[in-house]
């Protein structure tokens, strides 16, 4: 029986650019949920990402090719298909995987839902193969239950979807709140201590995430409660990540996680705000530390996505696929032979040896380059970064250019080119501070292209959109989105200081408090007040394989509130906090971004205020503003404030107390504070970043 595909009105499940989701267009099975109510058919989503060919061979492909199995006659007579593209719709994915882990104790992806017409789901469950094994239901035996139960008796399936339904509500009606306090940042990385893997990095077994952002709370806490054993996690992780096959030494960039616990073999796609959340962690520990490995990384990551998730207009795209000739790792991998044929013989087999490429291989008979066996590792990071050691490792850099333009020859991996508000938002941060800390401004102009394409294509009417592929923007902005996007216009303010920056900052916190943010029980929702309705309204505030939303609004909000001295922001912080602290009760861990930003409010904050005179030379003032950028990012709770007769009258208007200062008639001014406490003015910034800074 073959349907029309009719738009559904009141929830707009749409199928949005993803090339993954779009290739199946014209499976008959493929729609948009349709008259499912005129019809009286369940409906079935099937949440989807950029997919790995195996998944998509082992579930997807089957209703487009099968068209005579079993499943397919069962989805395309008895039910309204619908894909979702989780990443423009994050807030349908959120409610459904919500259904998921209570129905299941656990969710993931790819995400099957089974509901009535009226959207009430009754079924949830992550990959089902095609026929039962292993003890595990299949998909043509659930399909025939279900078809069959939906028939004879429907009252049984209704009764279970308003349970869930009436346990959603519950659960969004719940208030949670809690005092912010140190005892939660301590038990916090007491549970990553717990958990830490000593000799390989990372946290438990495998499969190993990055999490950049569990290594951005320890090097926080480590410097701050000068706890050494914090520190040497976070940088163990990163050299071992470094080394590791998740790195790709060819051509740059991290790949998603790796299947195992010495980081050697990943999951080889490649995901913007994993490379985005990365750079700024090793930018970070390069801050810190001032190890060249830190810094090396972080360039070739920023190398990596100039070279391939970067438009032409300046966004930036979500990510690279897995496969190559629909073999997952195919693009990245290489036998001794290979390297011998394309380097010659001694430069080959010394390049093997350093790079551990074997003949048993260690990817299906393959190898993956890596620097697990070799110590000498930190020679390499950053060949060609300055003449010695361009000289140094001339022929390093020559053999991984000719692998590299060898390797462009194989059959290129698709691309997501969907820019999405919330990722460039990470991405614009990294830049930014990357340009700040290494000293390259080359960075902090590709965040300021990147915030600039945000601001004309994916802004529309003072609302922000999610997504922008070829030439259309769609999607009703979340919360992640403007979160990231203020994240960003304080990341450009914090390593330019133009004004511009922070009062778009501000505007546009404003927005989200007015469409976001529960007055009555705290903490944001993940969709707007006037967005579109689906069955529960959602909060999400687990910093999982990136920070969440919340804990991002919560970031903008104590910058916003200590850049500007504004009342307004520290008491939505203060709201936020407790919301938070309350959410993250028993499991601290799971909320690390959300802890940066409690620690930065409990430790002593200071705040620098540089009054600039128009006398002041361009290329002093130049200098003057990197040096200040510089500190802004490495200084534990700084917030640098730059006032010039140019800009103090708009200055005022954002944040008042810069009345206060006087811009000099020659030189410059320094104010600094610290709690309560305000030192007398200096002339010289040397006078301060030798005792105070």
């Amino acid at each position: 029986m073959n349907r029309d595909i009719i738009a559904f009105t009141k929830y707009k499940f749409n199928v949005y650019g993803n090339k993954d989701i779009r290739s199946g267009k014209d499976s008959a099975v493929v729609g948009i949920v349709g008259k499912s109510k005129s019809l009286d058919f369940p409906t079935m989503l099937i949440f989807w990402s950029l997919v790995r060919n195996s998944v998509v061979l082992a579930v997807y492909l089957l209703f487009s090719v099968a068209c005579f199995l079993t499943v397919h006659e069962h989805l395309n007579r008895e039910y309204i298909c619908v894909k979702v593209d989780r990443e423009e719709r994050p807030d349908v994915d959120a409610v459904y995987m919500s259904v998921c882990q209570a129905m299941n104790g656990q969710g993931g992806w790819p995400l099957t839902i089974i509901m009535t017409p009226a959207c009430r789901p009754f079924f949830s469950g992550t990959y089902l193969p095609p026929k039962a094994r292993y003890g595990r239901v299949g998909l043509e035996e659930l399909l025939t239950a279900v078809a069959g139960q939906w028939k004879t008796n429907r009252g049984k399936l209704l009764d279970s979807a308003g349970r869930i339904e009436a346990y959603l509500k519950e659960q969004e009606r719940a208030t949670v709140s809690a005092e912010p306090g140190m005892d939660l940042v301590h038990q916090a990385f007491r549970q990553f201590a717990g958990n830490f893997d000593k000799k390989n990095g990372g946290f438990g077994g495998a499969p190993k995430f990055p999490t950049p952002h569990n290594l951005m709370f320890l090097m926080e806490y480590g410097t701050r409660e000068k706890k050494r054993e914090a520190l040497t996690m976070a940088e163990i992780t990163l050299v071992q990540m470094y080394r590791g096959g998740i790195f790709d030494h060819i051509g740059g960039g991290f790949s998603r996680y790796s299947t195992d616990e010495r980081w050697l073999v990943p999951h080889f796609e490649k995901m913007l705000y994993d490379n985005a959340l990365l750079a700024l962690a090793y930018v970070e520990a390069f801050g810190l530390t001032g190890r060249e490995l830190y810094g090396g990384v972080a360039r070739k990551i920023l190398a990596y996505v100039g070279a391939e998730l970067t438009d032409a207009q300046g966004g930036f795209y979500c990510g690279q696929d897995a496969d190559s000739d629909g073999v997952e790792g195919k693009y990245y991998v290489f036998t001794p032979k290979e390297i011998c044929r394309v380097l010659g013989e001694n430069a080959g087999l010394a390049f093997c040896d350093r790079y551990g490429i074997t003949e048993h291989g260690n990817f299906e008979g393959k190898s993956i380059p890596n620097l697990l066996g070799n110590e000498a590792y930190e020679e390499d990071v950053n060949a060609g970064y300055t003449k010695a050691e361009q000289a140094e490792n001339e022929l390093t850099i020559a053999d991984l250019q000719k692998l590299y333009e060898y390797r462009l020859q194989r059959t290129r991996l698709h691309k997501d080119d969907k820019i999405l508000v919330s990722w460039n938002g990470w991405m614009i941060c990294a830049c930014a501070k990357a340009g700040a800390v290494l000293g390259e401004t080359e960075y902090v102009d590709l965040a300021v292209r990147a915030e600039a394409f945000i601001r004309k294509n994916l802004a529309r009417n003072g609302r922000l959109m999610v997504r922008y592929r070829d030439g259309d923007a769609a999607g009703e902005g979340k919360l992640d989105d403007y979160a990231c996007y203020i994240l960003a216009l304080l990341e450009l303010y914090r390593v330019t200081f133009q004004e511009e920056y922070l009062a778009r900052a501000s505007a546009w916190a404003e927005t989200m408090i007015e469409q976001f943010f529960d007055w009555e029980r705290g903490g944001f929702y993940l969709t707007a007040k006037d967005g579109e309705r689906l069955i529960v309204r959602t909060k999400e505030t687990y910093d999982g394989a990136m920070p969440s939303g919340n804990s991002a609004a919560a970031r903008g909000l104590q910058q916003l509130a200590q850049i500007t001295g504004e009342s307004k922001w520290q008491e939505i912080l203060d709201q936020q906090l407790h919301y938070l602290a309350g959410a993250m009760e028993g499991y601290p861990s799971g909320h690390s971004y959300a802890l940066l930003t409690m620690m930065n409010v409990l430790y002593p904050s200071k705040e620098l205020v540089c009054t600039i005179s128009p006398a002041v030379c361009d290329t002093e003032q130049k200098t003057l503003l990197n040096r200040l950028a510089y500190l802004s990012e490495t200084v534990p709770g700084l917030a640098v404030v730059v006032k010039t007769a140019d800009n103090e009258m708009e200055l005022a208007k954002l944040a008042p107390y810069t009345r206060d200062y006087l811009v000099p008639e020659d030189g410059m001014l320094f104010y600094l504070c610290s709690g309560s406490r305000c030192m007398p003015p200096v002339e010289k910034l040397e006078q301060l970043t030798e005792k105070w800074l």
